[in-house]
């Protein structure tokens, strides 16, 4: 079997042989052109100043003529002027035509062995012609002698007409020069054009006519195995459409399988926050009925036994401090009860139960506490109103003692359908998720968190240190009709 390598290496050679070829005769061409054109523009410059040789002569004569017709006009000083300049540019152009000279013309100049031998015949006119002209001309300045330039111009008429025969030999000369030059170059031309022709026939027997066979071969190859490939190819999109099902079918179950795990986790996990809000309204309620009016008869007793009973002066300050300390006592009691579950919030809603969280804790603080809300004060379900509750009862309390903040602003908004609780304070800032040195307050910001999540919610917290916190909570309203208003919350 043919090595397919070989192949396209010969073939590679071939056609790099002959490229080259074609491209070596293409610039071959290119070169001779523009050589020729450079020269063409040579020769119609030498043709033009050869010709303008024959007019300065002619005008050389005709400004002679006029000044000495024997009749003085004031146009003399004009044809003075003029024969001047002729003479001068006459005299330039001879000697630049003759001697090749380029810094004259800005060409150069080749005369061949004839133009030269017509330059030789021609020189002897030239000179008679210069020589007579001058004297005329310095005649004709002074006005010595003037007849002379009379005499003068009949001499240079004389020189004159073998100066034009001989300048149109010489310029038909330069003319017949520039067309054989043309013509060579359309022989090479064409003898280029030839060779290129063969070059490109051999091309195309040695070359393109192998290349042409090898391919239709290879094409019918190709063809042969794009059958097969299609085969194999309908037979793999089969086979992938059935994984594709299979992959589908596994990942629809192990979504089924997670979404399952996070409702039951979600479920179990509010359950367990639904037990501890019981736990927490048993354990107000009892502290308020049973410890609280228990301390609340103590603090009666005692007043009554100051009334009624007689105690030596040490007895009465030690009652006073009894009584104040079972009046600090039933406070204290009214603040945890209170923490624990505020009746407030079950009787009146979240906007009511914040108002009254800021300004106790305000009071009891001596804190700036604020709160601003444009909530209409329907009722939210109540899962959503003690996880909003519990969210602001912790971000305060973080706020005062970690943040050491001494002015938070809590804020209860509706924008569109959902409903935003933001905490902000003046304290010293974390990098939260980086900075882990107060693992107690990262606890407290993680049950932020988890009940946010529970409502549904979605909490972000924005802090720089010493540039203080934000901690905003966005929760979608729930649409709840109530059952005494019978009105409906919208966002």
């Amino acid at each position: 079997m043919t090595d397919p390598g070989n192949i396209s290496r010969k073939f590679t050679r071939l056609y790099i042989l002959a490229l080259s070829a074609v491209a070596f005769l293409s610039v071959l061409g290119q070169v001779l052109i523009q050589l020729t054109l450079n020269n063409q523009l040579d020769d119609s410059g030498i043709i033009n100043y050869a010709g303008r040789q024959r007019f300065l002569s002619q005008q050389i004569v005709k400004n002679l003529l006029l000044l000495t017709d024997g009749e003085a006009t004031p146009a003399d000083t004009v044809y003075l002027n003029e024969l001047r300049r002729g003479l001068a540019a006459w005299q330039k152009y001879h000697h630049a035509l003759r001697n090749g000279n380029r810094e004259e013309l800005g060409f150069a100049v080749s005369n061949s062995d004839s133009t030269k031998r017509l330059y030789a015949r021609l020189e002897p006119h030239f000179q008679a012609i210069r020589s007579r002209a001058g004297d005329a001309v310095r005649q004709l300045e002074t006005g010595k002698d003037p007849a002379m330039p009379a005499r003068e111009t009949r001499e240079i008429l004389a020189h004159e007409r073998i100066f034009l025969t001989l300048m149109d030999q010489i310029v038909f000369g330069y003319d017949h020069e520039a067309k054989a030059r043309v013509t060579q170059l359309r022989r090479i031309e064409l003898l280029l054009g030839g060779f290129t022709l063969l070059v490109l026939a051999v091309e195309g027997l040695l070359v393109f006519r192998p290349a042409v066979r090898k391919l239709r071969d290879t094409i019918v190859q190709l063809l042969a195995s794009e059958t097969k490939a299609v085969k194999m190819n309908q037979e793999l999109v089969r086979l992938n459409q059935s994984l594709k099902e299979a992959r589908e079918e596994l990942l629809e179950a192990a979504n089924q399988k997670h979404l399952q795990q996070m409702s039951e986790q979600k479920l179990r996990a509010a359950c367990l926050i639904e037990g501890q809000e019981e736990e927490r309204k048993r354990m107000a309620r009892e502290l308020h009925d049973g410890l609280g009016q228990m301390l609340t008869a103590l603090k009666l007793g005692i007043e009554r036994m100051g009334t009624h009973g007689t105690f030596t002066e040490k007895g009465q300050k030690l009652l006073g401090e009894l009584k104040t300390l079972i009046g600090q006592t039933i406070g204290e009691t009214r603040v945890i009860s209170f923490n624990l579950m505020p009746a407030v919030l079950s009787d009146f809603g979240i906007a009511s139960a914040l108002k009254l969280l800021t300004t106790q804790t305000s009071d009891n603080t001596g804190f700036n506490i604020s709160f601003n809300t444009n909530f209409s004060g329907v009722r939210l379900p109540k899962n959503i109103e003690i996880g909003l509750y519990r969210i602001a009862q912790e971000g305060i309390h973080n706020a005062l003692k970690y943040a050491q903040a001494d002015q938070i602003a809590v804020r209860l908004v509706t924008k569109k359908e959902y409903i935003h609780l933001i905490i902000a304070d003046n304290g010293k800032g974390f990098l939260y998720g980086i900075e882990e040195e107060n693992g107690v307050a990262h606890l407290g910001l993680n049950n932020m968190q988890e009940r946010s999540h529970m409502i549904n919610g979605i909490m972000k917290i924005d802090s720089r240190p010493g540039q203080g916190t934000r901690i905003g909570i966005k929760v979608p309203i729930i649409y709840l009709e109530d059952e005494k208003n019978h009105s409906v919350i919208s966002g």
